[in-house]
């Protein structure tokens, strides 16, 4: 992990007559919490870094969720949104996966204007879903940018601060997702340690390496066995784990696929000996008797699966699926839909299956 932009140049005084700020902090969900306790334990004097926090309040999209949830735990005063900032009455305020453009007249009734804590290296993954598509581009590198926050546009804002961060081999969302949140949350009290020094020195974004980070829907789940690639398949199953699963077809059925093996251990399946044909076609099933997975061939190669439920049924195991599904039919119907085709049926006759 390295800091760059400002926290290589700066260090942090000790100054006992700091501003205290009277914080307005917008947020919803797991990764905003973890900023939103770091400023509390601030104010309560339980961080490290000097005390910079005198009240925060708190302003959530619905009173429930983990953000209200703490606030209310803590004896924070909450806002449900839409909320109209009152001029003045606060210095700065602090907007973490809020979800919400903030009107420009709430922005400017704070002392200081508003920052936002935003998961990537801006601008990157400009967008609703920052984490996810850094794991399905397969970035090696990400980080948090605190920008300032701008009027009727996303992640736009002037750059405070960022810090770069390797992103773990391997790593799934939910990990990645708190791993970022307390960095964020890091880098987030570390501002306001100098605050006015660093918005007077806020550097635009630029143009240059823009890239958008949409929404999650359901439809990102669903895999083209003949298009997608095995390193693809396992960066998306790690991607979307928090908002969707992948899914296929099996014979005009929806398919969920749960519990995917790791590239590194499927490699010892020895797939390509077992299922001894070259021909082979992207979306075949073949049932691996001794790890008692499912492993379907994709567009490279092999992923693999413990757990899946079909459309009507409840989850059930791989062998429970081999036993029930794929078991009963011939060899040239046991595939997968590739893309988003019902029909199922591939020939495939001249496959040869070794035991």
């Amino acid at each position: 992990m390295k800091f760059t932009r400002y926290l290589q140049r700066r260090t942090f005084s000790c100054n006992a007559d700091r501003s205290l700020w009277k914080v307005l902090f917008y947020g919803s969900d797991s990764f905003s919490l973890r900023s939103l306790q770091l400023l509390n334990e601030n104010r309560l004097k339980k961080t490290e870094l000097p005390e910079v926090i005198d009240t925060v309040k708190v302003v959530c999209p619905k009173l429930k969720g983990p953000v209200a949830d703490y606030a209310r735990k803590e004896n924070l005063q909450v806002h449900e949104w839409p909320y109209t900032v009152p001029s003045g009455a606060f210095d700065i305020g602090v907007v973490v996966s809020f979800g919400h453009l903030i009107p420009e007249n709430s922005i400017h009734a704070c002392k200081y204007g508003m920052i936002n804590v935003h998961p990537s290296l801006l601008p990157r993954w400009r967008g609703a879903a920052p984490l996810v598509h850094t794991l399905l581009a397969g970035d090696t590198t990400s980080g948090i940018s605190v920008i300032t926050v701008a009027p009727k546009r996303f992640d736009t804002g002037k750059i405070l601060a960022q810090e770069e961060v390797t992103v773990p081999q391997g790593i799934h969302l939910a990990e990645y997702t708190k791993m970022m949140a307390t960095l964020g949350a890091n880098l987030l009290l570390k501002c306001l340690q100098d605050l006015p020094v660093l918005l007077s020195q806020a550097r635009e974004q630029g143009t240059s390496g823009v890239t958008k980070a949409s929404k999650v829907s359901p439809s990102l789940g669903a895999i083209n066995w003949a298009q997608h690639t095995a390193d693809y398949i396992d960066r998306l199953y790690r991607a979307v784990g928090n908002f969707t699963t992948l899914t296929t077809c099996w014979h005009g059925f929806k398919v969920k696929l749960f519990g995917m093996v790791p590239p590194a251990e499927l490699f010892s399946a020895r797939l390509e000996q077992l299922v001894n044909n070259d021909s082979v076609r992207p979306g075949y099933c073949y049932y691996h008797a001794k790890r008692k997975i499912l492993c379907i061939k994709c567009k490279d190669g092999w992923v693999a699966f413990s757990t899946i439920t079909v459309e009507g049924h409840k989850k059930m195991t791989a062998t429970d699926f081999n036993c029930g599904f794929l078991s009963k039919v011939p060899a040239h119907e046991q595939f997968f839909s590739v893309g988003n085709a019902t029909n199922t049926s591939q020939s495939n006759q001249d496959m040869i299956i070794v035991s």
